[in-house]
């Protein structure tokens, strides 16, 4: 198995000769959700030079920062090949002329070396801090070996914006991104035996590789928005949203998650969040497809790893919004894990507000589940659609000693569905949940305690239901109102 990756190199060496253009007479707004207020823009363009065109973007990012903020550096059409870049404070756009136009690859001669012994990951292009538009490239890995280090032959991934890492903090200590219209796809790793040869599509959040630091690792206050992108191919992440404090993350319009994540490393999703703290996340209208090794479309886990995080304090709940989306389970493990494992480790934490609203979930090839939950605490699930074949369609499950309580499942629908274990698993954890409605399937399983089933036929129970509904409903509108009022 691989060991986990994570680091990334500065070659960005600012030099200010530059072999682009700059052509200082055009004007447009920077971008959605760029700080930067002039709408006047100057552009560099970048022609691809049929070789190693990594200095070449390099140079065009040190002109952009220091011709100021809302300058856009623009690829043009053709294949870029590019080795590690690090940026540093780029406030303005990056962009291309469309997906499979502008075609940016991994060279397959790294030298990751320089970036392992600064505990950082080989990403391939590196923003940290700033305020940065992407749009309208493809971004990948050719197959096979990438690097000339002798055992990690592989990237950890290909794009990451972060406020900070191990050996540098940027002016703010803050970023913001907004991803559109961009394609992430991974090579195969024949060579070696595994699936690809790229971790991660794309990382919003602190980079730092798996050493200890004093104190722990601080937290990266990062927002980021991804709209009508492409992943495909990942070996353990499409996009992973990681070691954030304080931040807003969407993703939303249309993103297509493609066969990302490997069921052997017992971690890992097409869309993952991990350790995260005081989160604002919104989750719609994407499609997840997980095929046969995969493993979750989306993988929430809230630990704040005290053995290796900074331990910041709570302000208010994380609130996650998903609605919409459409998870295609084809083989692959399920559509959707969430563990709130910080109620594990902390009694006084404040439970995650969580939403899975009216999605569809379609499970094929002996899928696993729909919807796997650990540990939480007045968890939402409403109006969703169950359709196919599977083993279980939603899993309420505990950590111990936290038990998974006080949630409320209302109007979805499990009857168009088959599931060879139980359509609704409550286990021994499970207390004072409360599911209504008429459509969930012949089977559901009850080891809980005070559980309330209304609405349908109960095949199996061991104790007795409760006597009093748990309604969440109020706290969940309160949240969500906060959530879409940022």
């Amino acid at each position: 198995m691989k060991t986990i990756k994570i680091s990334l190199l500065s070659t960005a060496l600012l030099c200010m000769m530059f072999s682009c253009s700059r052509d200082d007479c055009e004007y447009g707004i920077s971008g959605p959700d760029l700080k930067a207020g002039a709408t006047e823009s100057l552009v560099i363009r970048v022609a691809p030079s049929g070789g190693d065109d990594t200095g070449n973007l390099v140079n065009a990012f040190a002109e952009a920062i220091s011709l100021g903020e809302g300058t856009e550096v623009r690829l043009l059409e053709g294949n870029f090949s590019v080795g590690l870049v690090e940026i540093h404070e780029f406030y303005g756009r990056f962009t291309g002329a469309g997906k499979g136009k502008t075609v940016i690859t991994a060279r397959k001669d790294l030298d990751i070396a320089p970036v392992l012994s600064q505990n950082l990951n080989p990403y391939l292009i590196k923003f940290v801090g700033g305020d940065i538009y992407m749009s309208n490239m493809t971004i990948k890995t050719p197959d096979g070996i990438l690097t000339l280090h002798p055992v990690m032959t592989w990237l950890e991934g290909l794009v990451a914006f972060s406020a900070r890492n191990r050996v540098y903090v940027s002016m703010h200590d803050h970023i913001r991104a907004a991803i559109d219209n961009v394609e992430f796809i991974s090579g195969s790793d024949w060579p070696s035996g595994y699936r690809s040869n790229c971790n991660t599509g794309l990382l919003a959040g602190l980079d730092s590789q798996g050493s200890k630091l004093a104190g722990g690792w601080p937290l990266s206050p990062t927002d980021v928005s991804i709209t009508n992108c492409y992943f495909e191919n990942f070996d353990i992440y499409g996009a992973l949203i990681a070691y954030i404090n304080k931040g807003t993350v969407t993703v939303t319009g249309g993103n297509y998650f493609n066969h990302n994540s490997t069921q052997a490393y017992g971690y890992g999703g097409s869309l993952a969040f991990w350790h995260n703290n005081d989160l604002n996340v919104t989750i719609a209208g994407n499609t997840f497809y997980d095929g046969p090794g995969a493993r979750f479309g989306i993988e929430v886990m809230s630990s704040p790893w005290p053995a290796y995080l900074q331990q910041v304090d709570q302000t208010r709940a994380t609130v996650f919004d998903i609605e919409k989306n459409e998870f295609l389970i084809a083989g692959g493990t399920g559509g959707i894990l969430v563990n709130d494992q910080r109620r594990v480790i902390y009694s006084d934490a404040i439970p995650m507000i969580f939403n899975v609203k009216s999605n569809k979930f379609l499970l094929s090839d002996e899928g696993f589940t729909g919807i796997g939950c650990f540990s939480m605490s007045g968890m939402v699930i409403r109006n969703n659609s169950f359709s196919g074949e599977g083993s279980y369609g939603i899993r309420v499950m505990r950590t111990a000693p936290v038990l998974n309580e006080n949630g409320l499942m209302l109007g979805n629908n499990l009857s168009n569905a088959t599931f060879s274990v139980t359509s609704v698993l409550l286990n021994t954890g499970s207390r004072n949940w409360t599911i209504v409605g008429g459509n969930l399937g012949e089977t559901l399983t009850d080891y809980g305690a005070n559980n309330i089933i209304t609405g349908f036929n109960v095949n199996y129970s061991d104790v007795p239901f409760g006597e009093t509904i748990v309604d969440n409903l109020e706290e969940m509108r309160d949240g969500l109102k906060s959530l879409r009022e940022k």
